[in-house]
């Protein structure tokens, strides 16, 4: 169950970045893979029990934080005692769009073999800027965007400089027409989800080839173009689910799906659940 949610939009309302809290009782729970574009940087307020991720099996604690890039797929698949986790989740091109943050993105574009999903157990400086990110979001005080990224940025400083996760030979550096072209495509992509889009569409908003824009895309995104575009299509279906009457293959028409078969594989593939988990009626 998710809780207590908070988000950070940028100028054309899409989410940048967002905290809620994942509620859940004690048991064994099957293993269900779901999907997202956003990194996400979790802390175990409470509970113990085990966090698969790539095949790996984590035990968690109170304390415990975890790491995850975009696409990467993890699941909590035993729960010990009940718990309370902190998600924080946002979008990669918080760490790129400018040129002093792009380092950070080293996180997750430049892991050497010392890498682990569990970052830490009791890292009370870490745990702490988790916390004071969420406090940021939910205060809406004066200045909240600008304080909301330099705590999170701040975090995974944190990561950086105290763990040895960095392969030097692997580092990213960042030229500025690159990135800009790459946020007028990501607004492109955001803003016409629903229609029919192509890759040498979307490589001509970015002035790119599109092969170069693909390769381009994953290197700063951690996913590909496609794969982004069906998670933000699946995620805007979920969220009509929850908030129209339409019917699933309304919804899915709507949100850029050509076929109902093409619609009920992604949406699986991205949730590990059926449309109709979120809606009661046909």
């Amino acid at each position: 169950m998710r809780m207590h949610e908070n988000v950070l939009l940028d100028d054309y309302d899409n989410v940048m970045i967002r905290s809620y809290h994942s509620l859940l009782p004690t048991g064994t729970r099957a293993y269900r893979e779901h999907h997202h574009t956003e990194c996400e940087l979790s802390l175990f307020l409470s509970g113990r029990g085990l966090y698969a991720v790539h095949g790996k099996s984590y035990e968690f604690e109170p304390g415990s934080v975890f790491l995850f890039g975009s696409n990467e797929a993890h699941c909590i698949t035993e729960i010990h005692e009940d718990f309370d986790l902190l998600n924080i989740q946002f979008e990669s091109r918080l760490l790129w769009e400018h040129s002093e943050t792009v380092e950070l993105l080293n996180l997750f574009a430049a892991r050497n073999k010392n890498f682990s999903n569990r970052i830490a157990v009791g890292d009370s400086a870490l745990n702490e800027l988790i916390r004071s990110l969420e406090c940021e979001l939910t205060d809406h005080c004066a200045c909240r965007a600008v304080q909301s990224k330099y705590i999170l940025f701040s975090a995974l400083v944190h990561i950086i400089r105290n763990y040895d996760y960095i392969n030097p030979e692997k580092t990213l550096n960042a030229p500025s027409s690159a990135t800009g072209s790459l946020k007028r495509a990501i607004r492109y992509i955001n803003e016409n989800l629903e229609h029919k889009l192509t890759l040498r569409e979307i490589a001509d908003v970015a002035c790119m080839t599109p092969t170069y824009f693909s390769a381009v895309f994953k290197k700063f995104n951690g996913i590909s173009p496609w794969d982004y575009i069906t998670i933000k299509r699946v995620e805007k279906t979920v969220e009509m689910l929850k908030t129209t009457d339409l019917t699933k293959l309304e919804i899915a028409e709507r949100c850029g799906f050509s076929s109902s078969s093409n619609f009920y594989k992604a949406f699986y593939h991205v949730t590990g659940k059926s449309p109709g988990d979120y809606q009661s009626h046909v």
